[in-house]
């Protein structure tokens, strides 16, 4: 994927040489040379709910192996039949449940679970490309932030607007592709030198 360039390059999971420390390190060293331009930086912690067991193969993941991917044919067959009709039932005290589908998921601890779920999540990218400058993902966690200088007039506004609309179109991204927020973990942050930050309005979210 990473060198046929279908791995999106801003996602950092699951590939050779990247870690949380890495998108970390990123992160900050982006932060640390805006505030050497007397800038400060709006980032958004986002976290998706339950992600990988909300992929819907079913109507989705299927028809983007095939449209983004170019998997067909055969090939393709072989994903349909990995991912289509199967069951799961939970075991108590030796008593089972009764079966029911699973029409939703990207099977954890697989080899091939992880790839489709970085290939369903990847047109997120082009939903935030279109607000912001820099987004950083790490499996179902996103960093979204863009810098602006406190002192220029209206930069705070056009940079809170600029955000509010991307993540109103993240949550239009998430309905389409049957995915939630988890609500109780997005943060707000303002990243900047003291002088800068005494600068700014006060901040509501």
């Amino acid at each position: 994927m990473v060198v046929n360039e279908i791995y999106p390059d801003l996602q950092l999971s699951y590939r050779q040489h990247h870690s949380t420390e890495t998108a970390l390190l990123k992160i900050m060293s982006d932060a640390l040379l805006k505030m050497n331009f007397q800038h400060v930086t709006l980032m958004v912690l986002l976290d998706l709910s339950m992600a990988f067991d909300t992929v819907d193969h079913n109507n989705i993941l299927l028809e983007q192996l095939r449209r983004d991917v170019g998997i067909r044919g055969k090939v393709l067959d072989w994903f349909s039949s990995y991912l289509m009709n199967r069951s799961q039932q939970v075991s108590i005290d030796g008593s089972l449940s009764t079966q029911f589908p699973l029409d939703c998921d990207a099977p954890q601890g697989s080899c091939l679970g992880p790839l489709l779920f970085v290939i369903y999540t990847s047109s997120l990218f082009k939903v935030i490309e279109r607000h912001l400058p820099q987004v950083h993902c790490f499996t179902d966690e996103a960093q979204l932030y863009l810098s602006f200088r406190a002192d220029e007039d209206k930069a705070q506004d056009v940079a809170l607007l600029a955000m509010e609309e991307c993540i109103r179109d993240i949550q239009n991204w998430l309905i389409d592709g049957r995915m939630l927020l988890n609500d109780d973990k997005p943060e707000f942050l303002v990243i900047g030198a003291r002088q800068q930050l005494n600068k700014l309005s006060p901040l509501s979210w």
